[in-house]
């Protein structure tokens, strides 16, 4: 009986560290992000640009801001790229495909089939690809994920050409950003130099006097 007891109160406490483990965000520590080697994922400090060439991006309308004191007027988590149709889509930083997210905003959504992509830099940051070829059609948004190289669980290299962007109306981009410990950051904490001399000169190809963010 006594040991029977010692049992039961074991398995108690086992499963209280666990809950506690979990409802305090420390999982993570118990199963530790690894590259295996493929980089350091120390730091991201070095990411660059998502495209090729700037002659791929059509337009530029809106980069990150947290309040609407910013040429767009309004709170934006991201960075917006307007890609010409069949575009290659480039990693801006090295990590693993996390996940896939295939999103319908509903029959009165302006685009209402979008994919949210989500890179893993280590524990704590990601990068998310949102892919909106502006459509109201199931098969476009198939179509779309047919021309990602790279599926759930696939590592990539900064600079690897991830995707082509399919364009399918005039709005079509994709929405760029880190989230560091489920916040959405300001991308330029993350750039490299070149990284944000090359994304500036792009912008002031369009608008020469924004800045690409707006904290």
């Amino acid at each position: 009986m006594r040991k029977q007891a010692i049992i039961i109160i074991v398995i108690i406490v086992i499963g209280l560290v666990g809950f506690g483990l979990i409802q305090g965000g420390l999982i993570v520590d118990q199963f530790p992000f690894d590259t295996e080697g493929r980089y350091d994922s120390s730091e991201l400090n070095d990411m660059g640009v998502i495209y090729a060439n700037r002659s791929d991006i059509e337009s530029y309308n809106e980069g990150y801001s947290e309040s609407d004191s910013c040429p767009w007027g309004f709170i934006h988590n991201g960075i917006d790229f307007f890609y010409f149709n069949n575009s290659d889509v480039i990693a801006g930083a090295p990590g693993l495909v996390e996940r896939i997210d295939l999103n319908d905003w509903g029959p009165e959504a302006a685009h209402r089939y979008t994919i949210n992509v989500e890179i893993k830099f280590n524990g704590t940051v990601s990068l998310w690809y949102g892919f909106e070829p502006w459509t109201n059609s199931t098969l476009q948004q198939a179509q779309q994920v047919a021309m990602f190289n790279f599926e759930v669980g696939t590592w990539v290299a900064k600079g690897d050409v991830i995707a082509n962007f399919l364009s399918a109306a005039g709005s079509a981009h994709i929405h760029f950003g880190v989230v560091q410990e489920g916040v959405w950051r300001d991308p330029v904490l993350y750039l490299s130099t070149s990284g944000y001399n090359e994304l500036l000169g792009l912008i002031h190809d369009f608008h020469p006097t924004w800045d690409i963010s707006y904290p």
